[in-house]
């Protein structure tokens, strides 16, 4: 609880007023305050952190609103106690050193003494509000692309943090309802249209499909249980998901799952939505589990304990997988790739058989063979459904093939199961060269429709470089992350990056500003401290997967000689031991595409509103 409170009182060191002596704070009425005694400082602050809270939930505990069905049943100790907790998750914020009384010396020891006025609590509960508006904002954006997980995940954590407030009930909408009750019923209601639907099972692995008010999902993450466990996980993507059952185990008639709407894994990164999401209540909404039937089995009535069944009546037993298509202009689009799509058949049949060799010949053998096998052996790879390829045209006469999926799945821990798109480059003697994990529909749309003006060969050099640098950090590549990044890479990683005044005499020979301001060196690293960083990273993890989302690309047309190029994309984290979600922006160089250049790399995490976010037009200097 100290190390928790003491950011706590840290956060609020902005807001405190500085009061003239300890007998005004006492008799005033105007402050919260703490007085601790020890024998140590160390002790001694301790004390007082400990004195300051507890008037703290004296003094606010009686007007606490009971929200909780638990909290309100369990009587007068339990309710101190959550208010309490609902008081430790107010230690997000800007860090400064902390304004006190200096502390006194006495006999034994040392006397302590913090103190903040009491208007300030209110001004921590409104800004908490307006990120939980912001969030619901976030929400239906996502739903609106089909990214179903991301809008579940930003309106529970968005109902949760309500949930903290001293008076959550008196937050209301536009429409002057109650935004806790209008937030739970959106829960509801988007669970409530999701559907999912047995395509077919290939050895123990089951092919499901997953739709939103008859619409495939763009991502969900669901849970299941294998036969063994009940603490396995699968993703969805792009309506497709898989559940990996136990050696051994026979076809069911019924399969449960079970759609996550709390994304605790993801607010690793976001110490705020965590510690929220750890003191308050998980709130249970029934319409998270689903039935599936399997529809080459016998028909069974599901248990009574069900909660929701799912039938296949809406839709055609297809036994495919969901073709989500692009939406490219024409002159993106290969017109005649029957030679292509011949190859592209003989390549997914090697894979389904795992009879690899068959298809060797269709691979260059310095480049897209070994490529090609490296990542088929991971996650024990397997095709998903029937895969439908288009064929684009890329840049300098190659052809990029896209449409493929793989289900990959890891052990390690808990089982874990993920979708992969997978896209394939043919040179100019239609040879694969090169194979790469794919940015997933929302982000290659984005890159091939945002920008009508771009010529097709600019937008495939972006989608290639994504998906290079995707791919990089999946197959743990750390010689290729170490080619890409500059040497004088200015690289952030962790929290939103801090702004000073401007440190011209640095020394540095390509300073980094934004808006006029220098970003202080909070988290930053050396291109050799990160690549260290990174490889124990990838040493700890049996599996990274990224997730990318929407982007936003900027060229920077005033550097005629080179091509600078800005790309904001969101980005979801998943690792074996980590997950995460925020915004990752990338400053490249593209004038030598084969050899691109990363000049920056910023991360923001969990940023619910786009116009906080770096963008090229904020970097100058270079």
């Amino acid at each position: 609880m100290n190390k928790i409170f003491a950011a706590f009182l840290m956060m609020l060191a902005p807001l405190i007023c500085r009061a003239e002596n300890w007998e005004t704070v006492r008799n005033s009425g105007e402050y919260f305050y703490g007085e601790g005694q020890g024998k140590t400082l160390a002790e001694a602050k301790e004390n007082a952190q400990v004195a300051l809270m507890e008037m703290i939930v004296t003094t606010v505990s009686t007007s606490f609103e009971r929200v909780d069905e638990e909290v309100a049943s369990g009587g007068k100790s339990e309710h101190r106690s959550n208010v309490r907790n609902c008081l430790k998750t107010y230690s997000q914020g800007t860090l400064t050193n902390l304004e006190n009384f200096s502390p006194i010396r006495v006999p034994g020891g040392y006397v302590w003494r913090f103190y903040m006025k009491r208007s300030e609590l209110e001004r921590l509960y409104e800004l908490r509000t307006i990120r939980a508006r912001s969030m619901m904002e976030m929400g239906e954006e996502c739903l609106s692309k089909m990214q179903v997980g991301m809008a579940l995940q930003n309106f529970y954590w968005a109902y949760t943090l309500l949930r903290s407030l001293q008076y959550p009930n008196a937050v209301k909408d536009d429409e002057g309802r109650i935004l806790l009750d209008v937030l739970s019923a959106r829960i509801t209601e988007v669970l409530s249209a999701i559907e999912v639907k047995y395509v077919s099972r290939i050895d123990e692995r089951v092919m499901l499909q997953f739709t939103y008010n008859r619409m495939p999902i763009a991502g969900l993450v669901f849970h299941y249980n294998d036969g063994r466990s009940d603490d396995c996980g699968g993703e969805v993507k792009n309506g497709n998901g898989i559940l990996s059952m136990a050696k051994g185990h026979e076809a069911a008639e019924f399969y449960h799952v079970y759609i996550d709407y709390e994304y605790k894994e993801e607010a690793q990164g976001d110490v705020e939505v965590q510690s929220v999401l750890d003191v308050i209540s998980r709130r249970v909404f029934p319409g998270a589990g689903l039935v599936v039937e399997n529809t080459e089995k016998a028909s069974a009535q599901p248990s009574k304990a069900a909660v929701k069944t799912v039938t296949t009546s809406t839709m055609a037993a297809t036994g495919e997988a969901f073709d989500m298509k692009l939406n490219p202009e024409g002159s993106q689009v290969v017109q005649k790739a029957d030679e292509y799509a011949d190859i592209m058949e003989k390549v997914i049949e090697a894979a389904r058989t795992r009879n690899l060799s068959l298809a060797d010949r269709y691979f260059t053998v310095d480049g897209g063979l070994p490529r090609y096998r490296e990542l088929l052996k991971k996650g024990a790879a397997t095709v998903v459904g029937t895969p439908h390829i288009e064929f684009f045209k890329g840049r300098e006469g190659q052809v990029v093939a896209r449409g493929l999926q793989l289900a990959l799945t890891y052990t390690r821990g808990r089982k874990r199961t993920f979708v992969e798109d997978v896209v394939f480059t043919f040179n100019k003697d239609k040879k694969i060269e090169n194979v790469n994990f794919g940015l997933g529909q929302v982000a290659e749309n984005d890159i091939l429709c945002k920008h009508p003006k771009w010529d097709n060969e600019v937008k495939e050099m972006l989608m290639e470089f994504l998906e290079n640098y995707k791919t990089a950090y999946c197959m743990k590549d750390s010689d290729y992350i170490r080619n890409i990044l500059s040497d004088d890479a200015v690289i952030i990683v962790g929290n939103v990056a801090k702004r000073v005044a401007s440190s011209a005499a640095s020394g540095k020979e390509h300073p980094m500003s934004v808006g006029g301001q220098d970003i202080i060196r909070y988290n930053r690293y050396t291109k050799d401290e990160y690549l260290r960083n990174l490889k124990r990273c990838f040493d700890r993890n049996e599996f990274i997967n990224l997730r990318f989302s929407r982007n936003d690309i900027q060229h920077l047309e005033k550097f005629a000689d080179r091509k600078l190029y800005g790309i904001q994309i969101g980005q979801e984290y998943s690792s074996t031991t980590y997950s995460d979600k925020g915004f990752l922006f990338l400053l490249v160089d593209l004038t030598n595409q084969d050899q691109p250049q990363i000049k920056i790399r910023t991360w923001q995490p969990n940023e619910e509103r786009w116009d906080k976010l770096y963008h090229a037009g904020d970097f100058y200097d270079f």
